[in-house]
């Protein structure tokens, strides 16, 4: 049976470290392939406390009927472990064990638009959380071999931002992240002046922080316009504290208006070990679909087609 999911829409930037390590591999060709490194071979790492692993990353390579570009999408599942508490019934008495009990993600990464989807799930964490986690996990191992740092950020709409300022009668504090330049189809005035600083300074990121301790922090809409444009396609991020009629301070960030998609699914009962196995059956002459191909055939279509304004 097949299901729709709804999956968060991330974009990732490689910004170029300036001390080189020792040995340092050229960037593969596009850039975005140097996530590779990361994802294969249920790579497992640390956030916080919490193991987390790449499971099953592999090309998605398109059966007949599917017209997606082979060589470009990469599909697997990002697992978060906790821990289940378990009671065991013996004569006489319950004992408790404790096993491990993974909570996968299905995640597809874009190497040539460098988007990355994944699907959303309480239990994994919210979008911050599990973006926070994505990130952590790549950064390491493409850091030490292409000397280049990692960002991950949600895609946003610029109107989020705007319905925020119009909804509140004060506005404490505007916060924009700005990751330096990387994606080139990201609003030309912002990558204009992020490319000068970096000239200068070498940043990876730059952060504005305006404030205005009685609520009367004024926004308009440019320059702010073109950072948030900017922002909008994944290269940074926004907060705003503000208070409406009722009183009472809000944070508004970013992270809690990242675009989705919903995409189908196969049934979660798919054993892990089968997961692509449809996907990859090239010479099967049957143009019936399976859930994979389903779904990188709807991730195509989507960061194809134009953006809506």
């Amino acid at each position: 049976m097949v299901d729709t999911k709804e999956f968060l829409v991330l974009r990732y930037s490689l910004i170029k470290e300036q001390q080189h390590s020792a040995i340092v591999e050229p960037m593969p060709n596009p850039k975005g392939k140097a996530v590779l490194v990361a994802i294969n071979q249920d790579r497992e790492f640390i956030l916080r406390g919490v193991r987390y692993s790449f499971v099953g990353f592999s090309e998605a390579i398109p059966p007949r009927g599917f017209n997606f570009p082979s060589s470009r999408f990469f599909l697997g599942k990002i697992a978060k472990l906790k821990k289940a508490h378990m009671g065991k019934k013996i004569p006489g008495d319950i004992i408790e064990t404790e096993e491990d009990d993974w909570v996968p993600v299905i995640t597809i990464f874009d190497i040539e638009t460098q988007h990355i989807f994944v699907k959303k799930d309480w239990r994994f964490g919210n979008p911050e959380q599990t973006i926070r986690a994505i990130q952590s996990g790549l950064r390491e191992p493409i850091l030490a071999h292409y000397n280049h740092r990692i960002f991950v950020e949600g895609k946003t709409r610029v109107e989020h931002f705007w319905k925020v300022i119009s909804n509140h009668i004060k506005i404490y504090k505007l916060e924009l992240n700005l990751i330096s330049p990387n994606i080139l189809e990201t609003n030309l005035r912002a990558r204009e002046a992020l490319a000068a600083l970096k000239s200068v300074f070498g940043q990876d990121e730059v952060a504005v922080k305006l404030e205005n301790d009685s609520g009367k922090l004024r926004v308009p809409s440019e320059p702010i316009g073109s950072y948030l444009e900017y922002i909008e396609e994944g290269e940074g991020s926004w907060s705003l504290t503000t208070e409406n009629i009722r009183g009472g301070k809000k944070k508004h960030t970013s992270a809690e208006n990242i675009d989705t998609i919903a995409l189908p699914i196969g049934e979660e009962k798919t054993p892990p070990e089968n997961i692509q196995r449809q996907l990859y059956e090239a010479d099967e002459p049957s143009l019936i679909s399976s859930p994979e191909a389903e779904m990188i055939a709807t991730v195509y279509a989507e960061v194809v087609k134009p953006r809506e304004r």
